[in-house]
């Protein structure tokens, strides 16, 4: 269980301040299963602030019904999550078409990339492959097709908006101002921007940029943060379609610095000929890490909570851990260089509060009567892993 704020490591706080704000904003709008989740992740903001700057505020009292609430409230007792689920408009359309559309990034690596086969891979796409299971086994869809697209991020939202893709499987980081096209996920990684530069450069920190030239892919919260040290510190900004196009631009000396979380640096380092040529640099470029979520269509807090669901599970089993040993300590294309990351206290504390979700969520249920039909699916689910 989680421990009392005094008791909680630095990281461990942090990580449950910002869950404990943006979780709740999710609540707000009716977007997950779990009301009771802010109750097991305790705010370490002071008193009538914000735990994270920029976010608003919420009153407790807001709070809409959850889907447990919708079974109460059903009367009878009959209505189960099974049932709510399927008025989704997404899962209406998925059962529609017989297929689920999952969007990828091709150079996103170790979230979301190709293989020599061009063949989509990494923790961000194994995770959606597990969403998709647990979707087939709740809609009694055994034969339930997954169509990958290729997405770049300047049309993550647009496609999801459009229904050209039901699930976005990249590292996406949440930010108040995509939660306005888009829904997202319970998190499912950390990271900090900072910056890559050649070896030998003489570059430390941003503060040593000033007349130089700094890549940043345009749509990422990475653009953002160095658009705010722009003006002071004096570089001059390149913007890049992509993370393999940002890449490129450091490798053939176009611009003497990329800024992006690390942990995708590490990746993009790893898929460079001369990984050694290439160093990470400087503190973060925020006092807070970036957290990653699935990408999901707004509105629809049914599939949200289904996909939560799904996401539970896998923190809670400790198959997250494999998971990202699978696709972060391993030998990437195209040189087979061997990418050696390891979670990080953030990471770790993430995992950790998202595991609470699936309890906090079983025993609203429970509560309201849906214990037998639940713990069956309980049961299911760990049969199938």
């Amino acid at each position: 269980m989680f421990l009392p704020p005094c008791r909680l490591s630095s990281s461990a706080a942090r990580v449950a301040s910002i869950l404990h704000s943006f979780l709740h904003r999710f609540l707000h709008r009716g977007l997950t299963a779990a009301v009771g989740l802010a109750l097991v992740i305790p705010a370490a903001a002071p008193a009538g602030a914000p735990p994270v700057p920029g976010l608003p505020r919420v009153s407790a009292a807001a709070l809409p019904l959850s889907v447990a609430d919708l079974v109460a409230a059903s009367g009878d007792g009959t209505a189960s999550l099974a049932t709510i689920s399927e008025a989704s408009p997404t899962m209406a359309r998925i059962r529609e078409r017989g297929r689920i559309v999952l969007g990828y990034r091709q150079t996103a690596v170790p979230f979301s990339y190709v293989d020599a086969k061009d063949r989509p891979m990494g923790l961000a796409w194994a995770l959606c492959q597990r969403v998709v299971q647990a979707l087939q086994r709740e809609m009694a869809l055994p034969e339930l097709r997954s169509t990958p697209v290729r997405v770049i991020e300047q049309m993550r939202a647009p496609l999801i908006k459009g229904d050209a893709i039901d699930i976005d499987c990249a590292p996406s980081t949440v930010t108040v101002a995509r939660e306005r096209q888009v829904a997202f996920s319970l998190p499912y990684y950390a990271a900090r921007v900072r910056l890559m530069v050649r070896h030998g450069a003489g570059i430390q920190s941003i503060n040593d940029m000033r007349g130089l030239r700094l890549a940043v892919v345009q749509g990422t919260t990475a653009e953002r943060l160095v658009r705010a040290r722009h003006a002071r510190a004096g570089f001059q900004l390149l913007m890049a379609r992509d993370y393999d196009d940002a890449f490129r631009m450091l490798r053939e000396h176009r611009a003497q610095a990329l800024a992006l979380d690390d942990v995708l640096l590490e990746g993009l380092r790893a898929t460079s000929r001369s990984p050694d040529a290439f160093r990470i640099v400087g503190p973060p470029l925020a006092t807070q890490p970036e957290y990653y979520a699935l990408a999901l269509p707004k509105d629809d807090p049914a599939f949200k909570a289904r996909v939560d669901a799904a996401l539970a599970d896998i923190f809670g089993s400790g198959d997250i851990r494999q998971l990202q040993r699978d696709s972060f300590q391993t030998a990437v294309p195209p040189f087979g260089h061997k990418l050696n990351v390891v979670p990080s206290p953030d990471v770790l504390a993430l995992w950790d509060a998202g595991a609470r979700y699936r309890a906090t969520a079983d025993s609203k249920a429970n509560a309201y009567g849906n214990a037998p039909e639940h713990d069956a699916a309980a049961k299911s689910s760990t049969r199938n892993r």
